[in-house]
């Protein structure tokens, strides 16, 4: 899974915005807004990622248990596909 094309991330004061361009503009309503850890994610689902390298990666960064960091992989995936920001 990969964020699909037509969404990118926009660093405005302290906060990390997803901005739909071009077609994705016409089609998608809202903002989204991320928090650190959201921007780590969208930035690492650039390229092709699973749910296990993402959790790696959250494990990682945090030092935090896996289960804690699937749960927050997972919550995050789920928004992501919710809005169809994801493919």
């Amino acid at each position: 899974m990969k964020i699909k094309k037509g969404f990118i991330l926009k660093s405005v004061s302290d906060k990390f915005i997803v901005v739909p361009v071009g077609e994705e503009a016409v089609n998608f309503n809202g903002l989204m807004t991320l928090n650190k850890s959201g921007k780590l994610l969208f930035e690492a689902l650039q390229q092709e990622s699973t749910i296990e390298s993402l959790t790696e990666l959250v494990m990682e960064k945090y030092e935090i248990d896996q289960r804690t960091a699937e749960l927050d992989v997972e919550s995050f995936v789920k928004k992501l596909k919710d809005k169809q920001i994801i493919e």
